[in-house]
């Protein structure tokens, strides 16, 4: 029997591992390596908080549009509102409106439509129009509402200035923007009132600054005295 050395020697790599082990073990290999690992984990972090608040900000653009363009439609009793118009129909009539039953039950409806007090819908549409379908105002505001065709048009899209004349798309349009002014101000009626008489845009300013956007306009719906506007007559 012969007596086996002791193997001291280390398999011997094929020189292509070799040279892969020795690159590998290299410094500025190892430097490089690590700086690429790093950079897979920031990019990843950076893309994870871009995509959470994209989609964030699709939430909140979609809840207000919820809000703003498609308030919900209350279900009150409908005959109650129907009385409730005839009434204010026949007290406008006795005033010297033309109000007639037609047109008295298409405000209590578009009103109810959109959760809109009946009187408020009545008063409104005195204040803006004089209950007269045919007014026109001196800046291009159409109707027994008074709605600019451009805002129509936001509100509701596809509605044209001559669709505006005809009053159940009028009252329609008007009342889903009151309704979304009222949305708008957390409920606050008033505000409201003021913001479709002066526009969002003005009071919104008034109200950033501090001060009061009142102008008596909500008032003169309300059916108060002195309130500082005067009737259609145009």
């Amino acid at each position: 029997m012969h007596d086996k050395k002791p193997r001291t020697e280390r398999r011997k790599l094929r020189p292509g591992r070799e040279s892969l082990v020795g690159l590998l073990k290299s410094p500025v290999t190892q430097l490089i390596l690590v700086v690429t690992a790093v950079g897979q984990v920031v990019n990843t972090q950076m893309n994870g908080v871009d995509n959470g608040s994209h989609f964030a900000s699709s939430v909140a653009a979609q809840e207000l549009a919820t809000v703003a363009l498609a308030p919900t439609k209350a279900t009150p009793d409908r005959q109650a509102g129907a009385r409730k118009a005839e009434q204010l129909g026949a007290e406008y009539r006795r005033q010297g409106f033309n109000v007639s039953s037609q047109l008295a039950r298409q405000i209590g409806e578009a009103a109810a439509e959109y959760s809109i007090d009946t009187e408020v819908a009545f008063g409104l549409v005195r204040a803006e129009s004089s209950f007269r379908n045919v007014a026109t105002s001196r800046v291009g505001a159409v109707g027994l509402t008074q709605l600019m065709p451009r805002t129509a048009a936001w509100i509701e899209p596809g509605v044209t200035r001559s669709q505006l004349r005809d009053p159940k798309t009028n009252l329609r349009v008007g009342f889903k923007y009151l309704r979304y002014l009222v949305n708008k101000y957390q409920g606050d009626e008033r505000l409201a009132l003021l913001a479709y008489n002066r526009g969002p845009g003005t009071v919104d300013r008034a109200l950033s600054r501090g001060s009061n956007p009142d102008n008596g306009y909500a008032d003169f719906v309300y059916g108060k005295s002195n309130h500082g506007h005067a009737l259609f007559t145009r």
